[in-house]
């Protein structure tokens, strides 16, 4: 419409024109009143006081989450009978064992000829050895933020019994190796016996189910009451039954005793630095600092170029070897220490498999950065595959 037709508004009343101005009034009022009662929650809700308090309260937390992730990075002795000996951790000089002592990664047991030890994981998880073993902790490894562990043993010589606990988790993975063997484990009891004068390795499991490899050709799923024995260099003998007095020795207390749930605190704090698991990290906060994308892309490179000094050491022999053990490389002649530095830069510090492949070869192993990607590496250098391209164990 245009401007000169436009309707002129009529002049207001007196009436009207209080009424508006007593509108305007209250809902300034209104707006006031508002913005007083949001200024007053702030100060209630705000106040320093209890700000300080919820800090404080999430740094405890924070701080109990941390020291539970700690404790997972070692095995404590909770039961002792006899006379062994003990190193805690690769760096220092053995001594008697002894209750209550902690274990960490390179730490190794030696038991007398009348001892036992059990050796206690944060889980609910146990290891028990039996007169005149020995067993080195390979690896003891947990994820913040995934919530999975990572456990690696070495049984030199004796008897082993081992229950590993429901609440180890599904993305958790346990391996035993043995000089002849490797035998993955989930939620079961088992039974493994290494016998150094024969190079051969008898596994027995109670419940569950154990997976059996030796260093080549298939493996053998070994299910509760059945065993299997591996002697060096053959692939696993038939599934049989377990003899009675092997089944007899699950009866061991430390075999049978009732696990505890966790606590609400335990699982509280625990889910709270997962969650909190890239700043913490940032931080260098805690044994479990993976997530920084930095450090995860460094471990996959570490991984690549420790399989280019594996082949490297194989691609020199005239003829492939046959077979390759996953925790030592004693087979490519590589120094120990040598290949400690090489095999640290896997996931469970040592290979998944190596097979001889017609004229060939090929070699499996996990880098250890969060995901545990799958490398493959054949006499064309290393490559990464897929989850289904990865076999079993």
């Amino acid at each position: 419409m245009l401007p000169f037709f436009k309707k002129k508004e009529q002049p207001k009343t007196d009436a009207e024109m209080l009424a508006q101005a007593f509108e305007e009034v209250d809902s300034q009022q209104k707006r006031r009143d508002t913005r007083k009662k949001r200024s007053v929650l702030w100060r209630k809700y705000a106040d320093p006081r209890i700000l300080i308090v919820v800090g404080i309260v999430a740094i405890v937390f924070i701080a109990d989450g941390v020291r539970r992730e700690n404790m997972e990075f070692y095995a404590t002795v909770s039961e002792l009978t006899g006379v062994g000996a003990v190193m805690l951790s690769a760096s220092e000089a053995q001594e008697p064992l002894a209750l209550e002592q902690r274990i960490a990664d390179g730490g190794a047991v030696t038991t007398g000829t009348n001892c036992f030890v059990s050796l206690d994981f944060p889980d609910g998880s146990v290891v028990t050895l039996g007169p005149s073993s020995q067993l080195v902790v390979e690896l003891l490894e947990y994820n913040r933020g995934g919530m999975w562990r990572g456990r690696a043993f070495t049984l030199n010589a004796g008897h082993m019994w081992a229950r590993v606990s429901e609440k180890f988790g599904q993305q958790s993975r346990c391996k035993v190796h043995t000089p002849s063997s490797v035998a993955a484990v989930r939620g079961t009891r088992f039974y493994m016996f290494y016998d150094p004068n024969r190079s051969e390795t008898t596994v027995s499991c109670n419940d569950g189910v154990v997976a059996v490899d030796g260093f080549r050709g298939r493996s053998a799923t070994v299910a509760g009451g059945g065993a299997t024995s591996v002697a060096y260099g053959a692939e696993p003998s038939g599934v049989g039954a377990m003899d009675n007095q092997t089944r007899q020795s699950f009866a061991q207390p430390a075999m049978n005793q009732e696990i505890e749930p966790d606590s609400w605190m335990k699982r509280t704090t625990m889910k709270l630095t997962s969650i909190l698991d890239l700043p913490l990290s940032i931080l260098g906060i805690g044994k479990s600092s993976w997530a920084v994308g930095a450090a995860d892309f460094a471990r996959k490179n570490a991984a690549i170029e420790a399989m280019r000094k594996i082949n490297n050491g194989i691609v020199g022999y005239s003829t492939y070897p046959e077979f390759v053990d996953p925790y030592t490389l004693r087979e490519l002649d590589f120094e120990p220490d040598e290949a400690l530095q090489i095999l640290k830069n896997f996931d469970g510090r040592s290979l998944v498999k190596y097979q001889r492949s017609g004229q060939g070869f090929v070699m499996y192993a996990r880098a250890r950065d969060n995901a545990r990607s799958p490398i493959m590496l054949t006499a064309m250098g290393p490559e990464w595959i897929t989850e289904d391209e990865m076999p079993g164990l």
